[in-house]
């Protein structure tokens, strides 16, 4: 019965040790993040209210934004079951009507049981466009400008009052560097219009910078002249390659509602009857196809000149910090050490930087967290890797410092961000009830107790189940043997033209009746599937990024690889702007039915 004991020992250690761990993960944060803290006025910016390892949040406050216009509000979750917390944050999207300096005051939540306030935040409004503050929306005359008098021109009357653009923060930068992209539309017209082409960003790693594009105009001037702005998309691109790129262009289908009329081109009409019917009226509905003019990004390569021999593509300006458990480390004990990169750049892509773990520390993947604010250019926020391993032999153990050399292209060098180096003191284990001594004779004086005769009764249940399935197993062999003479039916494989038909299901279904969300969710679906399945993906891994890498490696041919990409970004698009037609749902099917047997065939 010392061996129970020493059980029952090593089963209550386990408890206290995971209750000190536990400890560790309940650290809290609650902060206040600005996407920008300098703007100009009438324009948004995003506050966020962000609670971390929470596991629970209640009586969430947020303040009054005195002297702002509240646009949007939202809220995001993320949870981490493994270690029971979650993150929470609330978004305002505000609009700042006048210059001066302003406080963003914090939030108040109890969390986890403790009454908590995020940090305040001052944010600087400069003046806006010169008389963009009084802006009445009467000023666009969408009724006029809609009006065809004779002599007009419909082809030029909709070139200089309906088009698209593409603006890029730069049209020249580095690999990795990121850049913005934002598509619009402009229109001083009665029109109604619908995407019927998204831009391909080949070449580039994505990353949205909205959260859904809701189709509320905003009102912006341009060389003079007030237009309705439609935002098409707005991401924030990582080249991958060195080369010149060109953009695909968006592309909007238009029904401009024209009303010709014999009135005098030049004969204006007032406030007061600008909403008179013209003389002689004829309604002409007008469709066009509008579409962005091709835009052409140089990615430069990474200077080669004192570039760090462990250079692993970071570029931006980050820094690192390693942190270790705050409790006493003993041998045996699992060490959990996190390596932490904060700042901006191309976060996403950023690997574990090279650590150099003493002899005696073997540790396995890390596992890989990120903290990223997508909706602020350039991306910014936290990227960490956790390693896990047993602590070694008793003794100090020094890990060195954690280097990361970056590309800074504001100054146009190499830096390395490094973290202070630490050393990890190891105490003796925990000591064990003695069991006797090496010769296996076991000491007569420990007794056994009373509350331990219910763990011998299980084992012994146990022990009988075991025989009864060796007994059953046994019989059962015989009755096989003799039913070897009769070959068993050879199971059918299913064909990848099978397992396609079966993973779009749905997705016909929901072709046939036009029910366009519900066809584009389970077509995104269907191809997160057959991954997972095919290649046996965690789901910590499904993302885009990932995926692709690994068909990369499996060798799948780069049509199949850009073609994911491609039909993953579509659904995605269609569920932010379902305004497709049958027509581009049943193209996209068939696309997607090929896609499924190559990436199935291809693995087979």
């Amino acid at each position: 019965m010392a061996s129970i004991r020493k059980i029952i020992h090593i089963i209550l250690f386990g408890l206290f040790f995971c209750l000190v761990i536990g400890s560790l993960k309940a650290q809290v944060k609650f902060y206040t993040l600005v996407s920008e803290s300098t703007i100009s006025a009438r324009q948004t910016f995003q506050v966020q209210y962000i609670v971390e390892g929470a596991s629970s949040i209640h009586q969430f406050k947020t303040p009054k934004f005195k002297g702002f216009e509240i646009a949007s509000v939202f809220d995001q979750n993320s949870a981490n079951f493994s270690q029971g917390f979650y993150n929470f944050s609330r978004i305002f999207v505000l609009l700042a009507p006048k210059k001066g300096r302003f406080t963003i005051p914090g939030a108040t939540a109890i969390i986890n049981g403790k009454q908590m306030r995020s940090n305040a935040v001052r944010i600087a409004v400069k003046p806006g466009v010169p008389d963009m503050n009084n802006i009445d929306p009467d000023d666009i005359d969408t009724e006029g400008e809609s009006e065809l008098h004779p002599g007009d021109n419909i082809t030029d009357k909709i070139q200089k009052n309906l088009f698209l653009r593409v603006e890029t923060s730069k049209t020249t930068c580095y690999v990795g560097e990121p850049l913005m992209v934002v598509y619009k539309a402009y229109s001083r017209l009665n029109a109604n219009s619908q995407v019927v082409k998204r831009p391909s960003l080949t070449g580039f790693s994505v990353m949205e910078m909205v959260d859904a594009y809701d189709g509320k105009p905003v009102i912006e001037k341009l060389n003079g002249r007030l237009y309705y702005t439609n935002l098409v998309r707005k991401v924030q691109l990582f080249p991958l390659q060195e080369g010149k790129y060109t953009l695909d262009p968006a592309e909007i289908e238009s029904v401009i509602h024209f009303i010709k009329t014999d009135e005098p081109a030049g004969k204006k009409r007032s406030l007061f009857n600008r909403n008179a019917t013209p003389l002689f009226p004829t309604a002409i509905n007008h469709r066009t196809i509008l579409r962005t003019e091709p835009q052409t990004i140089t990615v430069k390569p990474l200077p080669t000149a004192n570039q760090p021999d462990d250079f692993s593509g970071a570029v931006g300006n980050f820094n690192v910090i390693v942190k270790v458990p705050a409790v006493p480390i003993h041998q045996g004990d699992l060490v959990k050490i996190q390596v932490t990169i904060s700042g901006s750049g191309n976060l996403s892509l950023l690997t574990p930087p090279v650590i150099k773990w003493p002899k005696g520390v073997d540790t396995a993947e890390p596992a890989v967290k990120e903290n990223i604010n997508k909706y602020v250019f350039p991306l910014s926020g936290s990227k960490s890797f956790e390693y896990s391993f047993a602590a070694p032999d008793t003794g100090d153990y020094l890990i060195p410092a954690v280097h990361l050399p970056f590309y800074d292209p504001a100054e146009n060098k190499y830096k390395t961000a490094t973290s202070d180096s630490i050393t990890l003191h190891v105490l003796p284990g925990v000591k064990k009830a003695d069991t006797g001594s090496d010769t296996g004779v076991v000491s007569k004086s420990p007794v056994i107790q009373p509350q331990f005769y219910w763990f011998a009764c299980i084992v012994l249940v146990i022990i009988a189940s075991i025989g009864y399935q060796v007994i059953s197993l046994r019989k059962s062999k015989k009755k096989e043997m003799a039913k070897l003479s009769t070959p068993a039916p050879v199971k059918e494989i299913p064909s990848p033209e099978k397992i396609a038909a079966t993973l779009l299901a749905n997705a016909k279904l929901a072709l046939l009746h036009q029910h366009q969300q519900a066809f584009y969710h389970e077509v995104q679906q269907a191809l997160w599937q057959v991954v997972a399945d095919t290649y046996q993906v965690l789901p910590s891994k499904m993302n885009k990024h990932h995926i692709t890498q690994l068909l990369a490696g499996k060798g799948m041919p780069a049509e199949t690889i850009h073609n994911f990409s491609a039909i993953l970004d579509e659904c995605e698009w269609a569920l932010y702007t379902p305004d497709q037609s049958v027509h581009s749902m049943g193209a996209l099917m068939g696309k997607a039915e090929e896609l499924v047997k190559e990436l199935i065939e291809v693995k087979g």
